[in-house]
C-alpha cells in the first residue's frame, strides 16, 4: 500500500436509480458498493512500481447498473492517474464492469482464464 492509499480520506456516497439505494465507501483498501443488505461489489485497488491492481469481486445478487456506477466512481481513485498501467481481474459474467473499464484504459486487452476476465491497459 502507497503512502497516498493510507492518507486517502474514507468517504461514503450515496447512489440511487430507479429500482433502488446504495451508497459507495471509498477507503485506502478501494471502493465497495453496500446496500441495506450488505455489500454488493468490491474493488480491491493495489499498486506497485509498475502498475496499478484491481481485483474485483461481485455478489450474485448485483442490481443493473451497481457495477457500471462502481467502475466509474473507480476512477476517481487518486491511484489511477492519466497513463498509469493498470491490470484488473473480474468475473467473467461482470460484463457491465467490464465495459465500462474499458471506457476508461487505452490499449485495453482482455484475456478470459476460467472464470476471470483479465484486463490490461493504462487509464486515459
Amino acid at each position: 500500500m502507497t503512502t497516498e492509499q493510507r492518507d486517502l480520506t474514507p468517504s461514503r456516497t450515496e447512489v440511487r436509480d430507479e429500482h433502488h439505494t446504495w451508497w459507495m465507501e471509498l477507503d485506502g483498501d478501494g471502493l465497495t458498493a453496500v446496500d441495506s443488505g450488505g455489500a454488493l461489489a468490491h474493488v480491491d485497488v493495489r499498486e506497485d512500481d509498475d502498475r496499478v491492481h484491481l481485483v474485483f469481486w461481485l455478489d450474485d445478487r448485483l442490481p443493473g447498473t451497481v457495477g457500471t456506477e462502481l467502475t466509474r466512481r473507480l476512477f476517481e481513485h487518486p491511484a489511477l492517474r492519466h497513463q498509469r498501467p493498470v491490470a484488473a481481474s473480474l468475473p467473467h459474467r461482470g460484463v457491465d464492469v467490464l465495459t465500462e473499464l474499458r471506457r476508461h484504459l487505452a490499449g485495453a486487452t482482455t484475456h478470459v482464464a476460467g472464470a476471470t476476465c483479465l484486463v490490461v491497459g493504462r487509464v486515459r
